[in-house]
């Protein structure tokens, strides 16, 4: 009989593991089932916020990009989407503090990182977000991440340009200098950067290439005038204009580039072929008109050196002329090198982009070569 009472114990502990191990397998599969369930839901919410985004809805794609990453956490996409909504809203400190998690657990992906470097850069944390870029351009993405990747260098080096040094700018730019499978309006974009960058030879190059490639290129013969302007040639940047101009009859940007090289060439007191008396007349013009951006600058207490170089200016402006040819030449030289002081010594804050680029700004760059 203990032989029976033992098979009945074994076929009862049997049927106590066959019940345990079905209730798992069913637990199991229902727990399978409401995580396939969740993770529907929540691409279903995922789905809504970024048409909700593409619609021009932020507030309510936020609450659907949030609801889509409380039902799953293992989507980076969701809290990104989500501080991405909350960025676009004005709120670059609340979408930090939402994306911070995910960065921390996310170190090397590419799409978190570029998300904090935009959150970081709306915060004109400049350095920080170019720090993030990096980590973006270098980071792990999904299928297509050289496209990516690219995208990301591109969005740093447009910060770059707005913000950022010419060293800094330059060293994201020459990676991909000689990528040749950059597109040819890319490759536009990169020449003018370059004079950006302060490399005008390296833009140069560019721009001869697409010409060689397209002779009609009216952006590549403006980009080349630029780069005469950067190298102090007022003539053979007003001939590239001209040319580019021909070839887009109706561009009004070319047209006033066009007019501010002619007034430069007009102050030109260095130009060729005039009289020692028209050279003079000139750098006095040149003078008077930098001095009346300098004094613009000078408040009481102000920078001693430049206001010393205006009252130079102003002694030199009321003076006489002399009378003799050599003695002239002379004191045009003075003048011009006075009026190249004054301009170096005037802070960049009080320079309108205008004025640089306009007659005055063209001919001290011509100067200062």
């Amino acid at each position: 009989m203990p032989d029976a009472s033992a098979r009945r114990f074994i076929a009862t502990i049997g049927v106590v593991f066959a019940s345990i191990a079905l209730l798992f397998v069913f637990d199991t599969a229902l727990a399978g089932l409401d995580r396939r369930e969740t993770t529907s839901h929540a691409a279903a919410d995922f789905e809504e916020g970024s048409a909700l985004m593409a619609s021009g809805n932020p507030a309510a794609a936020a609450e659907s990009f949030r609801a889509a990453w409380n039902l799953d956490r293992r989507k980076v996409e969701y809290p990104v989407s989500l501080a991405a909504a909350v960025l676009s809203l004005g709120r670059p400190a609340d979408a930090e503090n939402l994306l911070a998690p995910t960065v921390a657990a996310n170190p090397t992906n590419g799409q978190v990182n570029l998300e904090m470097a935009r959150i970081l850069a709306s915060e004109r944390r400049f350095a920080e977000s170019a720090s993030y870029y990096h980590r973006a351009i270098y980071g792990l993405w999904p299928d297509d991440s050289e496209r990516f990747r690219s995208a990301a260098r591109f969005e740093l080096i447009d910060l770059l340009a707005a913000h950022g040094s010419r060293r800094e700018l330059l060293s994201e730019l020459l990676p991909i200098q000689t990528d040749s499978s950059v597109a040819k309006s890319v490759r536009r974009r990169m020449g003018h950067l370059f004079l950006e960058a302060g490399a005008p030879d390296r833009a140069a190059a560019i721009f001869r290439e697409l010409l060689r490639e397209d002779a009609t290129d009216a952006d590549a013969y403006s980009g080349l005038a630029e780069y005469a302007l950067e190298r102090g040639s007022l003539e053979t940047a007003r001939a590239d204009f001209a040319s580019a101009l021909r070839l887009a009859p109706g561009d009004s940007a070319i047209s006033k580039r066009i007019a501010a090289v002619d007034s430069a060439i007009s102050l030109d007191p260095l130009r060729r072929g005039i009289s020692d008396a028209e050279a003079y007349a000139r750098a006095k013009r040149l003078l008077g008109m930098t001095s009346t951006i300098s004094a613009g600058c000078v408040q009481a207490g102000g920078n001693a050196e430049l206001r010393a170089a205006l009252d130079s200016a102003s002694i030199v402006l009321v003076s006489t002329p002399p009378h003799r040819g050599a003695d002239l030449r002379t004191a045009t030289d003075d003048v011009v090198a006075l009026a190249a002081e004054l301009w170096k010594l005037t802070p960049g804050s009080c320079v309108s982009a205008t004025q640089k680029g306009g007659a005055l700004g063209l001919l001290q760059s011509k100067i200062s070569q």
